[in-house]
Parts: structure tokens; sequence; C-alpha cells
């Protein structure tokens, strides 16, 4: 079973790098790499259970318009909020089954008021913030232009957009109010220098495992 006191965190919003630099870190150094935004939670929509998870539930259920076109950015961010709390608990699932020695997880729902519960310390967790400029731009340049589905695409790009400005300013505060580290990421860095920087935070000694 893994120890969730040795699991390397990496949270932040959207387009800041989470993945790139966790996969750089997971090859350097022999880490076991979750990625709560991608092939490790694809299962979670099908563990999703109304009385244990109900605004996940809630969430699934809606069509895309009601998640992405009828809501304000606000109600979207507390529900996501919402939703990352239910689904923290599969996470750590997940991680429990992976029964390694060594785990690097990344994702935008890895909030810092739920990773302070199990790390050893604050040298265990990084967020990394995009500007909401750096954020459009990075996800223009991954292809992502909005929403397909919707009936209204400009706005469900909008509304996307603003939300994910509100969670990452949501972020923020919890971090600092915990301890926890933060990186403004507003291009002035290159991909290498996050990967230096998150480098140095995990493994301020050369050669610890």
């Amino acid at each position: 079973m893994t120890d969730l006191r040795k699991v390397r965190w990496i949270g932040g919003g959207t387009g800041g790098g989470k993945s790139s630099t966790a996969i750089a870190l997971a090859e350097k150094h022999g880490l076991e790499w979750y990625s709560y935004d991608w092939h490790d939670s694809r299962g979670h929509s099908e563990r999703t259970r109304a009385d244990r998870h109900p605004n996940r539930a809630r969430f699934l259920a809606m069509s895309l318009d009601e998640r992405w076109v009828t809501r304000t950015p606000e109600q979207m961010a507390d529900e996501a909020i919402a939703t990352f709390r239910e689904r923290f608990e599969m996470v750590l699932e997940d991680l429990a089954a992976l029964a390694a020695d060594a785990v690097i997880a990344d994702g935008f729902g890895l909030l810092p008021e739920l990773v302070a519960r199990v790390v050893a310390g604050p040298g265990m967790a990084l967020y990394l913030l995009p500007t909401p400029a750096f954020r459009e731009r990075a996800l223009t340049q991954r292809g992502w232009v909005t929403i397909e589905g919707t009936s209204d695409p400009a706005r469900a790009r909008a509304n996307r957009l603003a939300r994910d400005a509100l969670l990452t300013e949501y972020v923020r505060r919890s971090a600092a109010a915990l301890g926890l580290r933060t990186v403004e990421i507003d291009g002035t860095r290159s991909v290498d220098d996050v990967i230096a920087l998150a480098e140095a935070h995990f493994f301020p000694d050369p050669g610890t495992p």
C-alpha cells in the first residue's frame, strides 16, 4: 500500500504545466505518476454514487448547456470545489491501490486543504498558478478553442475560462492559509525552469529518494 505521507503533489490551475512537470520528475526520479485529470481517474465517473458524491452525480447528469452556458462562473466554481472534495476520497483509494514506494500526483482538483490532510509536510506539495492570459494562451496552444456541443460555444468558453480563474484564486488563498508553496506561471519562466524549480522543492538534497 502506498504511504500517502510520501506522495508528492502538484496542484493548481488549468494550463499551468502540472502534468508536464510531474511527468518530467517521475521519469528522472523513478516515481509512479498519478494523473487526477487523465488516465488514473477514468473510473471516477463509474464509481460516482449519488449518496456519497451528490454534487458530482448532479454534474454528470447535467446537459452541456447546463454545465457551461446557463450558469454563472461563480456557480460553476462552487460546484467544482464541491465535486473536487467528493472525488478526493477516490483519489486516496487510487493511490492506495498503486502499492508504489514513490508517487507523484498532479491534477486540477487536488485542493490544498485536501492535500494538507495527508502530506508529511509542506515540502511534499506545490501549486502552479497560471495567470488568466497565460492559461488562455496555453489552452489555445493545446488545441482547446471552445466546448463543443453547447448552444453557445463562445459563452461556454468564456464561462469556463472565468470559472478556472476563480478556482485558481481559490487555490492561491487556500495554499497561503496552509503554508503550502505556490508558483506564479505567467510566461516569464520556461517549462524547464518550472521543472527545475519543482525539482528543487521536492528534492532539496541531490540524490534524495
